[in-house]
């Protein structure tokens, strides 16, 4: 076990536990609902529990587990305190994450083993072999990233460009508040399809995707506004897609 490789596994851990095992109904009602907030953070303390199990041991695990835990609970106490004074979503979210990615950072550099209690790198080793076990996780929690972390940061910067002092719906078009709509799968498609490429290096074929996308919306691109939401929307998710698969390659690399 490496560090990059403790780094990466406490990252999936938050990834799953703050957007997969948190469903909308918790994410906009433990603002104000102190229910809400502590079944999240019991949620959140679960699914870190077994990637604690792989990144340390002894009792390093526990105190480990309770450090991210507590963290997480006063991060997000911290953030609906701010979030009540009409903060900027977009900034508050970043400032959010940012911290929580600060906590499993500094929490893996302090305490994690070369040799966890459960050392889910000879597994991987096992799977892909010696010289891809090390890319293999960067490109699991890569895909993880793509999907609902990726749509909710879309959906925060979008929901502030409007077309006519409406919300910009469908214009690239992950402004959706109810359920998964047909342009947030385009967009996490989008972003899944050119982070695959950028793996691989074929950076060539991203343009083919993005014709593809403007291809569908050709005849809605004559509105002005509309054009400048679709941009807008298409270049971040594409700054997102190119951005996070190096980073976390070079993550992996740490020792």
């Amino acid at each position: 076990m490496t560090l990059g490789y403790a780094v990466l596994l406490l990252i999936a851990g938050h990834v799953a536990g703050d957007f997969y095992a948190q469903t909308n109904r918790v994410a906009k009602g433990k603002r104000g609902s102190v229910k809400l907030l502590v079944i999240h953070c019991a949620l959140y303390s679960l699914c870190m529990l077994p990637f604690s199990v792989c990144v340390f041991s002894g009792e390093s695990i526990v105190l480990a587990w309770l450090v991210l835990a507590a963290s997480h609970a006063l991060i997000d106490c911290l953030k609906g305190m701010v979030e009540g004074r009409g903060a900027n979503p977009l900034t508050v979210f970043c400032v959010d994450q940012a911290l929580h990615l600060a906590c499993c950072i500094a929490v893996a550099v302090e305490l994690f083993s070369a040799h966890p209690l459960l050392d889910v790198t000879s597994l991987c080793v096992a799977l892909v072999g010696q010289p891809f076990e090390s890319s293999a996780f960067a490109v699991a929690l890569m895909l993880l990233v793509m999907w609902k972390p990726a749509a909710v940061f879309m959906r925060l910067l979008l929901h502030g460009v409007r077309v006519g002092g409406e919300r910009c719906e469908g214009c690239g078009g992950e402004d959706d508040d109810e359920g998964l709509r047909a342009g947030r799968w385009i967009g996490m498609l989008e972003r899944t399809i050119i982070a695959v490429l950028v793996v691989h290096g074929q950076f060539a074929a991203i343009a083919f995707v993005l014709t593809a996308k403007s291809i569908a919306r050709f005849k809605m691109l004559d509105d002005k506004e509309f054009a400048e939401c679709y941009l807008v929307g298409t270049l971040a998710s594409c700054v997102i897609a190119l951005v996070v698969p190096p980073l976390l390659q070079g993550i992996a690399g740490w020792v």
